[in-house]
């Protein structure tokens, strides 16, 4: 767990290329417990350093620590807790938002009585209440975007990562 003062993020030379293609060189960051924007052109690496931090793909070499666990190793800690929300679509389409959002709760470790609850409490706060029972086929992309933000939070996790939130979110929805 981080303590006070300890960076939230930190990486050494962490570095991931993907055979003759470098996505990140040797990156050395140390980043405070605040909120922070990472903004960078296209192809910045933005989204692998995402990935990199949440265990999801190995680096080639270097270290990132999130959370004050090595994210490598402690991949499953630390996902526990740190939301995220992708920026591709990955939503199954014949589940409803409700059951989709509870079924995310439940696989961060909440009862499923709990996860329902929760579900519902953040389906409401992204502005899906009224929808949180229709089938996510029939929803628009920003509807979808709201749905992937609501699974990245239900578990009130410490950290959030939202890669590309706003895409395709009309300007009230943002």
């Amino acid at each position: 767990m981080s303590q006070a003062g300890q960076p939230m993020i930190e990486t050494a030379a962490l570095t991931k290329r993907y055979g003759s293609i470098v996505a990140l060189d040797g990156l050395d960051i140390s980043i405070p417990q605040a909120a922070v924007g990472l903004l960078g052109a296209n192809g910045a690496g933005k989204s692998t350093l995402i990935k990199l931090l949440l265990g999801l793909i190995q680096p080639t070499s270097g270290s990132a620590t999130m959370l004050g666990m090595n994210a490598t190793r402690d991949a499953a800690h630390v996902r526990e807790r740190v939301g995220y929300m992708p920026e591709s679509d990955c939503l199954p389409a014949d589940v409803t938002a409700a059951d989709f959002v509870a079924h995310m709760a439940e696989m961060s470790g909440l009862p499923q009585r709990a996860a329902r609850q929760r579900a519902n409490d953040v389906l409401y706060q992204v502005g899906l209440d009224e929808e949180r029972y229709r089938l996510i086929r029939g929803f628009s992309t920003g509807m979808k975007q709201r749905v992937k933000l609501a699974q990245a939070i239900v578990h009130d996790p410490q950290l959030v990562f939202l890669d590309e939130p706003t895409n395709g979110m009309d300007p009230q929805g943002r």
